[in-house]
């Protein structure tokens, strides 16, 4: 009970410059692991998927039962070590990623996972097994248009924000936005795990979903302004977040657990997707608290009328 009296009673805008180095440490930590990973290029710091690779690309389905590590031990005796490898969720079919190869070497590699799995026949009598060539320049489009995506969801939140209230809480919603994109960038560059299709997918979702909360909290705090005049921007700001904070403690329980249940049971294309969901939902509840409301309080704080209000408060201390 001392635990719930004291989250409905702390002092989160007296703190937030603690929360901004918590912030701060989080984000520098994966910029570094990017930047380390990457080789001084924080672009190559990530482990891209199979859509985002140039090279040659197989997808074969086998009798035999088969692993990725099965498949992938096949390849490395034809010199393909390097070889990323996906099994296709509830089936015996694989996608395999390799370097830029000729025909003749697709066929070496085909007759190679056929001796020791044997290849599946389609409806019409022919071997499950294709070869595509993926340029460079493919892999760049993926990026570019996934940038783009993200950049245009961020600058729509802000027109919004911006609209719906004013262009101070715009500054801290893009703050918190930006917070949560980094957050999840930098926990895939520390993992090492896979970014998909999904992921992009799953990182549009989470822009959403952390404004959501965000504009709850701003929302308390357009509410409180007219009757609460009289009190400093900080503590208006504390009592509106204490009045939201059982609504978005819930949302963000009832959130995360389907999407844990996603993760812990899905298949791999829903544990990647699952996976970025996790951090971002968690790190969206965080950031409307922690990073939204404070920058958003810093910035009020400056206004003439409010900093009167805070030397009065402070004199009367």
């Amino acid at each position: 009970m001392n635990f719930f009296r004291r989250i409905y009673s702390f002092d989160y805008m007296g703190h937030k410059y603690w929360f901004f180095a918590i912030s701060g440490t989080i984000i520098g930590i994966g910029l570094i692991s990017l930047f380390v990973r990457g080789g001084g290029d924080p672009l190559h710091g990530l482990n891209y998927g199979l859509e985002f690779n140039p090279g040659t690309r197989v997808t074969v389905s086998f009798v035999k039962p088969a692993t990725t590590g099965d498949v992938r031990g096949v390849l490395t005796q034809q010199g393909y070590g390097d070889a990323v490898v996906q099994q296709i969720t509830g089936k015996n079919q694989f996608q395999v990623q390799i370097k830029q190869v000729s025909s003749d070497q697709v066929q070496q590699v085909r007759n190679a996972l056929d001796k020791r799995f044997t290849i599946a026949t389609q409806w019409n009598g022919q071997p499950d097994y294709s070869a595509s060539y993926v340029g460079a320049t493919f892999g760049r489009m993926v990026i570019t248009a996934s940038t783009k995506a993200i950049v245009l969801a961020l600058l729509l939140i802000m027109a919004y924000v911006w609209l719906r209230f004013a262009w101070k809480f715009a500054v801290g919603a893009i703050a918190a936005e930006f917070h949560d994109l980094l957050v999840v960038v930098g926990v895939y560059s520390l993992t090492g795990r896979e970014v998909t299709t999904g992921t992009i997918a799953a990182v549009l979702t989470i822009l959403g979903y952390s404004l959501y909360d965000t504009v709850i909290v701003f929302d308390r705090i357009r509410e409180n302004a007219p009757h609460m005049s009289r009190i400093p921007y900080g503590d208006m700001v504390n009592r509106s977040i204490w009045q939201t904070l059982t609504r978005s403690i819930n949302t963000t329980l009832m959130t995360l657990i389907p999407v844990l249940c996603l993760f812990l049971f899905g298949g791999e294309t829903l544990k990647d997707f699952a996976f970025a969901l996790l951090v971002g939902v968690a790190s969206g509840a965080y950031s409307s608290i922690f990073v939204a409301s404070p920058i958003t309080c810093l910035l009020k704080e400056r206004e003439p009328q409010y900093r009167k209000l805070a030397a009065r408060a402070r004199a009367a201390d």
